[in-house]
């Protein structure tokens, strides 16, 4: 049985090359964000700043233990891996969305690495090999409505406070504004998506399902060190950003236990990988 019906030597070179991207530009945000490179406005400086300590300590352990875990023939890493690709071209696009500075334009090749590999993956993955690989304990339907549920509630949220500042000829903060706008057109469809597919029980929506998973989990935990980051640095955090970090946490903490268990029952069989290191087997 296949885990991939195609090579994908071309997403391990993109994916290394995606690594000394982030660390590059990571470093760089470190030393010089706060010196001029980003934003001084308090909250857009935190999820800058943040960001990249995200990425140093989590993101890219992450992307380069499920790298070197699917090289070995792992399908669970498999998963992990665009997921962690996806988090990447959703966290840094905003940064290419959300201002220019001197290393825009390595922001926006971050960000098409991490589609283009997403996309080469999603291309390669089997999904009804996969779903032949998962138990009949499996929580799909856990998982999926986890998955579909996050989305609605942030419609609801984010549609109804957009509703709101419209009908008051108001205008978001800044970062709101971006974060809402990347949501609506990138995260909460994918969501949505996805969750239904795995709650359906889709082949694509077991792939989908640790692929999403994986993305909800970094990206609340991000989201949440982000936010207290802001308040510690701002001396204060109101009740709204207080409300986003109890739930950006949970949605983090919520997503990386599902994403165990959902894993756990997806079987490893006996997978190697082709000598050019690129095609899972059974």
């Amino acid at each position: 049985m296949l885990a991939t019906n195609k090579d994908i030597t071309s997403v391990y070179r993109v994916s290394n090359a995606l690594v000394a991207l982030v660390i590059t530009t990571s470093i760089f945000g470190l030393v010089f964000g706060s010196r001029g490179l980003y934003d001084a406005y308090t909250a857009s400086l935190a999820g800058l700043v943040g960001q990249d300590i995200a990425s140093l300590a989590v993101g890219l352990p992450v992307l380069l233990w499920s790298m070197r875990s699917a090289r070995r023939g792992s399908v669970p890493a498999l998963l992990v891996w665009a997921g962690t690709l996806f988090y990447f071209a959703y966290s840094y696009l905003f940064l290419v969305l959300g201002g220019f500075n001197a290393l825009f334009i390595l922001y926006v090749v971050i960000v098409a690495a991490s589609l283009y590999g997403l996309l080469g993956l999603l291309f390669a993955l089997d999904p009804e090999a996969i779903r032949g690989r998962f138990d009949a304990t499996t929580p799909r339907r856990l998982a999926g409505g986890f998955l579909a549920g996050t989305a609605l509630l942030f419609v609801l949220m984010w549609g109804g406070m957009s509703a709101g500042m419209i009908a008051a000829g108001q205008r978001p903060d800044p970062v709101v504004h971006l974060v809402v706008a990347i949501d609506g057109v990138f995260l909460l469809p994918a969501l949505l998506f996805g969750g239904m597919k795995l709650w359906r029980g889709a082949a694509w929506g077991y792939v989908l399902g640790g692929i999403l998973l994986t993305k909800a989990t970094l990206t609340g935990l991000t989201l949440a060190f982000t936010t207290a980051l802001g308040g510690v640095w701002a001396g204060t955090l109101d009740s709204f950003n207080a409300f986003l970090l109890v739930l950006f946490g949970l949605m983090g903490l919520i997503g990386f236990g599902l994403l165990l268990s959902y894993l756990r029952h997806l079987g490893e069989g006996t997978s190697r990988l082709s000598a050019g290191g690129a095609q899972a087997h059974v």
